[in-house]
């Protein structure tokens, strides 16, 4: 099932949305015209990621600082790595897919 999170009119450099999706906490980031979701929470210290900065497609979060390549997800020297999730359009919409029972 499709779920839509935001018209793509609405996007702006340094969006920074939480939205839960079939349960799940998600971030949507968009920032230097890229747009990006993933998980909303660190994988390291369980900081909300969406006070964290970006600049060039790294995210830095706010709480130890670690920085996670919004284009891969890791994050570099460790074993952190943040989960991505695939961005789709329906019409006007950004969304995401969700098979029924995920």
């Amino acid at each position: 099932m499709f779920h839509r999170i935001i018209r793509t009119l609405e996007l702006y450099d340094g969006l920074r949305l939480p939205v839960r999706v079939a349960g799940v906490e998600l971030l949507l980031v968009h920032d230097d015209g890229r747009t990006w979701l993933i998980q909303r929470r660190c994988p390291h210290g369980d900081f909300p990621l969406e006070r964290a900065t970006v600049h060039r497609g790294v995210l830095r979060c706010p709480g130890h600082g670690l920085e996670f390549s919004l284009d891969s997800g890791r994050c570099p020297g460790q074993s952190y790595q943040l989960r991505r999730y695939h961005i789709d359009y329906e019409g006007p919409w950004l969304g995401v897919w969700v098979a029924d029972g995920d």
